[in-house]
């Protein structure tokens, strides 16, 4: 229980090691006086505590015996929460041991329920054995083996009081097939010593020998359980799934109540991809083991495989805020939170495992990687060097650093970080991926095949390493392929944001630009895709179509500070500032106590050269954030840039003293030091960064401050070294030439400028140098050519290739008209236009940009005027079209899409728009005519064939209404469409057909009031009042007394937690203490409690039908599995995890069965089956003992007793 501990607060996570390093103690005094300091504590504290803590507590006092140590125990039991079990049965455990068996039941009795049933019976057998009850205690023993099959004090306890069964064999076999360690059992010659034997040849290789044994054995003729088992354990280990499936079936009929045996049943069907099985299984072994974590993760996982990823999110949250929860259960569940892009509540779980085990590489990973997710890569950096600092050799720790320096950027640091990566661990293939991303994204194609090489070598079914290298082998530059294979997984826009979510924390950042690119037309809209589109664009370098992305990102959520921010930082990247302060403004203003906002603030003030608007920003976030060293840095460097060197490093020191650890403060007060000519103190601090892994820049500027006091050896011998590791830095190789000169060295000063020409071939400093030096040298010809290139260089300047591309301008006009700034748009757009003044899209932009600034007129002649240029441009018609339709001018729209139509324009949708205009005009048949050409332009047109079904049912052309509204359902399904369909049926007066059409229309969320009304009227026309009262509730967001309202998905799931803790904890899902422990807002428990509250009335069971027979078998489990068997008795909790409904729905529906059931006409006519079974039924039965023993449900065990009582 207390192994690999996780802590919900900081607080518990010290006590715990308190109390840890309390009983270590060799000292006796101080051991006894650090346990009573926390055994106090956590006695005269009102607080509940973690149960690790208090059974730890339970074991030690008993352990010591002092004085009142029994009273201690009991209150330690007070203190756990209400749905814990575990501080109750370490106290009855330790109680029964020393024969205190009162006070060991009525720790039991006070229990109530445990949700580990596997402890629980182990405890009920330590109490039987303690009353010398052999018999009940084998009972209990043999039950907490179903709940898990490989804990050995049960073998141990069964050894002793059972001698019919060699258990040392039974055990070796489990453990065996679990991979862990075993021990030899004792030559007996048992039937388990026999089994044990093909265990043993099986699991040391011989699987010939093993399958020989196996088929020779008459048990698995006879298909004994242990021998089924056996052979599904082999076919599974072959990969034979269906085989495996087949076996554990088989043996799970003579023993239904194994959990564990349908845990790994589960397992094969999951292995073999059979994922509704598989999850169907779990919940056969949920209802008798609620808690057993075999069954939580399976049923996590069968969700996840079949994309039911918000009822894993809530399996996960609930398990790990269970007491069977563990650091290694942390460690993977966080894990899956991450590849499901449940960021937040990953975050939420990793923080846990940082309170109790700080620097944890995995939780620190974790962190990073949300980080990034959000775009927040200082904070990135933050949490992969932390992990990296506590796991110097953890291969995926580095591997996340490499990755958040491959997103800022720093593409050598991230290829030296990887490379590190793939030395800790050669076989980690996270650590190689990661490699094999840098090189591709860094374009080394060479270095990525071999790295893809190496990952196949420690991976040969590897199929993303295998197709990234087919790829590059063709010398294809993208490897979309592992996104690709997803996309048909992709159902929705939600779908879609955690898949390129999952892949920018696995830093495919070239993916998921391409992903959000070619879905653009479905998900483009979505405010979440424009997010995580930036944030690639951004981690590529693509800065100008960042902002565009977080610009229109803005246009869905302006009241959303981070997006504005990260708009701001991609300005910045792209040189404009003015758009970027004015970006961080914004953040400013929606959230005034961020202190990042106040320091990227700062920062572009300092770039704008307005060094007191920057300090007083910096001076804000300090306020803000006094633990934070950043801003205090960039205020030493505002001063420093204005030669106030004193000043500077006093805000140093500061920021020393907060962030003592951290080098890159020494690294800016070296270079601080050296500028302000305090060469000593430079090398002092060099001296130090020296022995740290120093980067090139340090480098240099320590030799810097050896030149500066003239130790000239020291400065070489440091700069070749470097040198010999990083022979084309460009930091390293000008501080080389600043020796050079400064040694006169000319020889040597011609060779490295050359050297730094080849990088940075604008440097006029290197070609200053290098003319100089040639000059010297004699060489006055080639040393004219270079002054008079660095002549012509000043002259010419560069530019930024981003800034003349007219089509990002476009795009970035467009976002920037969506967030409302219209201004900028039209800015865009002009020089856009500058550029390529025939682009008719550009000028549609700014004709829309004008009509949106309220200048209609502007728009007109804006058009007109390019018309004149291009009379027959069927574009610009439509487009003027479009601009009078939105003007109220219908005529004037009619006679535009006509002449589009004239010039060229014969695509259905312009047919459509003529249609619509001629339809509100009241002009049907000419709509009519619009809306047959569309359709004979294309036949799957949805919106053509419902707009002419529509127009048909105005004109009472019934029938052909009906044909156009299939083919546009067909086409493209939609509540508008269903809507027209009932509408259709209604004046045909069809009653089943307005019933079809209404199922059809609720599919559909958000229809608009015309058609919800249009749709209720239909329904009330034929008689089906239930259902329009129904709607009519979801049309005014509440309910009446027929109607319901529709509930959000959310409640629904957290319906289903409360459901499962109140199974568990044996009380009403209603009761006050469970719903506190749920920890969500009282609204959200109110409307849980609702939802749950409202079980609505069956109706006449209807023998034979599909829903008939599935109800009948959930009703039969609810029986068999249910710790009540009383019918009468189940309630909401029961049917739901005893039941193994799919959900609460059907939940309720199975309850409503039963209560339905009980009381429903049986048929006149019995089948025979049942007349039957009733022969063997005695009429002192009762209902549920004849369910159980014929495995019926209830309405069939009716029938079953009619016949009896006859």
């Amino acid at each position: 229980m207390s192994d690999g501990a996780v802590f919900g607060s900081m607080e518990q996570a010290q006590l715990w090691n308190d109390l840890l390093s309390a009983d270590s103690n060799k000292n006796n005094d101080k051991r006894i006086g650090g346990i009573k300091k926390v055994l106090d504590k956590v006695i005269l504290s009102d607080e509940k505590y973690d149960s690790p803590i208090l059974c730890k507590l339970i074991e030690i006092v008993a352990r010591e015996e002092a004085n009142g140590w029994q009273d201690d125990v009991r209150d330690l039991v007070s203190r756990a929460r209400s749905r814990d079990c575990h501080p109750a049965l370490t106290a009855a455990l330790v109680f029964a041991r020393k024969g205190l068996i009162t006070d060991a039941e009525t720790c039991i009795d006070q229990l109530g329920e445990a949700p580990d049933k596997c402890m629980f019976h182990i405890v009920k057998a330590q109490i039987e054995l303690a009353r010398e009850n052999d018999r009940e205690a084998i009972g209990h023993l043999n039950l907490a083996l179903c709940s898990d099959k490989t804990i050995h004090d049960i073998y141990v306890m069964l050894s002793r009081i059972d001698n019919r069964i060699n258990w040392e064999a039974v055990e070796a076999c489990e453990l065996m097939a679990a991979g862990m360690t075993f021990k030899e059992p004792a030559d007996d010659g048992s039937p388990e010593l026999s089994l044990y034997r093909i265990y043993r040849e099986w699991y040391r290789g011989s699987h010939e020998n093993a399958t020989r044994m196996l088929m020779g054995s008459s048990q698995f003729d006879e298909k004994v359980p242990a021998y089924c088992v056996l052979s599904a354990r082999m076919s599974r280990d072959e990969g034979d799934w269906h085989s495996a499936q087949m076996m554990l079936e088989e043996a799970s009929r003579s023993v239904e109540n194994d959990v564990s045996l349908l845990c790994e049943l589960g397992e094969a069907y999951l292995g073999g991809g059979n994922y509704d099985l598989a999850l169907a299984r779990f919940r056969n072994a949920e209802a008798f083991d609620i808690g057993n974590p075999k069954v939580v993760r399976g049923m996590i996982r069968a969700n996840m495989a079949l994309g039911k990823n918000n009822e894993a999110l809530q399996g996960i949250s609930e398990f790990l805020d269970s007491e069977m929860s563990t650091y290694d259960d942390y460690e993977e569940l966080t894990r899956y939170l991450l590849e499901m892009g449940f960021f937040t509540e990953a975050a939420e779980a990793a923080m846990k495992i940082i309170y109790t085990h700080p620097g944890d590489a995995t939780a620190c990973i974790v962190l990073s990687k949300v980080a990034i997710n959000e775009g927040n890569y200082r904070e990135a950096e933050k949490y992969a060097k932390d992990g990296v600092a506590s796991n110097k050799n953890n291969a995926e720790a580095l591997a996340q650093l490499a990755r958040v320096y491959m997103a800022l950027r720093r593409t050598s640091k991230a290829a030296s970080t990887a490379k590190k990566a793939v030395s800790a661990d050669r076989r980690s293939i996270v650590a190689l991926m990661t490699q094999v991303d840098i090189y591709r994204e860094t374009g080394d194609l060479d270095h990525a095949v071999e790295a893809c090489r190496a990952v196949l070598e420690v991976d040969p079914a590897n199929t993303q390493a295998a197709e990234i290298l087919a790829n590059l082998e063709m010398k294809g530059v993208f490897s979309d392929t592992a996104a690709s294979d997803e996309m048909p997984k992709v159902v929705g826009a939600e779908d879609f944001v955690r898949l390129i979510s999952t892949l920018m924390t696995e830093g495919k950042y070239t993916e998921v630009e391409k992903l959000c690119k070619d879905n653009d037309h479905k998900y483009g809209g979505d405010k979440d895709v424009r997010r995580i589109r930036g944030n690639a664009e951004f981690a590529l370098g693509e800065y100008l179509k960042a902002s565009a992305s977080f610009a229109s990102a803005a246009a869905l959520m302006k009241d959303d500070a981070e997006i504005w921010h990260s708009k701001g930082l991609a300005d910045e990247k792209f040189g404009d500032f003015d758009s970027a302060e004015e970006a961080y403004g914004k953040a400013i203003l929606l959230n005034m106590y961020n202190p990042a906002y106040w320091i990227s603030n700062g920062c572009i003030k300092e770039k704008k050269g307005d060094y007191v608007a920057a300090v007083k920003s910096f001076n804000r976030a300090i306020e803000l954030d006094p633990a934070s060293s950043y801003a205090l840095v960039r205020k030493a460097a505002i001063f420093a840039s204005n030669g106030m060197y004193s000043e500077a490093l006093n805000f140093l020191e500061l920021a020393e003293a907060t962030d003592s650890k951290n080098t890159n403060i020494q690294i800016v007060k070296m270079k601080i030091c050296l500028k302000a000519a305090r060469y000593t103190d430079a090398v002092y601090i060099g001296k130090k960064l020296m022995k740290k892994d120093p980067d090139a820049s340090t480098v240099a500027t320590y030799a810097r401050a050896n030149l500066g006091l003239k130790d000239y050896g020291l400065a070489k011998k440091v700069l070749e070294k470097a040198l010999a590791n990083d022979p084309d830095s460009y930091e390293l190789l000008t501080a080389y030439k600043d020796l050079a000169i400064q040694t006169a060295d000319t020889e040597t000063t011609v060779k490295v400028c050359n050297q730094i020409l080849k990088i940075e071939p604008l440097d006029r400093a290197a070609k200053k140098a290098l003319a100089d030096a040639l000059m010297r040298l004699g060489r006055s010809d080639e040393a004219n050519l270079i002054y008079a290139s660095i002549k012509t260089d000043a002259e010419a300047g560069t530019e930024n290739k981003e800034e003349d591309d007219p089509a990002a301008m476009f795009n970035i006009a467009k976002s920037m008209m969506e967030a409302g700034d219209l201004v900028s748009a039209a800015r865009l757009t002009d020089r856009a236009m500058k550029s390529d003044p025939d682009n008719i899209d550009y000028a549609l932009l700014r004709a829309t940009i004008y009509r949106k600034a309220g200048d209609k007129r502007v728009a007109d002649m804006f058009l007109s005027q390019y018309l004149e240029r291009n009379p027959t441009n069927g574009s610009v018609h439509e487009a003027i079209g479009d601009i009078r339709v939105a003007d109220g001018d219908l005529k004037g729209a009619a006679l535009a899409y006509g002449k589009a139509i004239q010039n060229g324009i014969r695509k259905p949708a312009i047919y459509v728009k003529l249609g619509n205009i001629q339809e509100k005009m009241g002009a049907y048949s000419n709509a009519v005519t619009n809306y047959t050409s569309a359709v004979m332009l294309d036949p799957h047109d949805a919106d053509a064939n419902r707009c002419l079904a529509y127009v048909q049912f105005k004109t009472k052309d019934y029938d052909s209404a009906m044909r156009s509204i299939q083919a546009s359902i067909t086409s493209e399904p939609s509540g508008e469409a269903y809507a027209i369909l009932a509408m259709i049926y209604q004046a045909k007066k069809d009653r089943a057909g307005v019933r079809d059409a209404y199922q059809g229309f609720l599919r559909f969320d958000n229809n608009s009031e015309e058609w919800v009304q249009a749709v209720i009227t239909a329904l009330n026309s034929v008689g089906l009042r239930t259902e329009a009262n129904l709607l009519k509730g979801r049309l005014a967001g509440g309910s009446d007394e027929e109607g319901t309202v529709e509930v959000s998905a959310d409640i629904k799931r957290y319906a289903e937690r409360i459901l499962r803790r109140a199974y568990r904890m044996g009380v009403e899902f209603n009761d006050p203490d469970l719903l506190d422990e749920m920890g969500s807002d009282q609204g959200m428990s109110q409307n849980a409690v609702s939802y749950l509250s409202d079980i609505p009335d069956y109706g006449e069971v209807l023998y034979g039908t599909n829903e008939y027979e599935h109800l009948e078998e959930l009703s039969y489990h609810t029986i068999l599995r249910a710790k009540n068997k009383d019918i009468e008795a189940v309630t909401l909790d029961t049917a739901y995890v005893a039941g193994s409904a799919k959900d609460v729905d059907e939940a309720k529906l199975l309850l409503a069965y039963i209560r339905a059931a009980t009381t429903s006409k049986l048929p006149r006519e019995i089948p025979e089956e049942f007349v039957k079974m009733g022969s063997s039924t005695k009429k002192t039965d009762s209902l549920e003992q004849v369910m159980l023993d014929n495995k019926i449900g209830v309405f069939s065990a009716r029938m079953v007793m009619s016949c009896v009582h006859e």
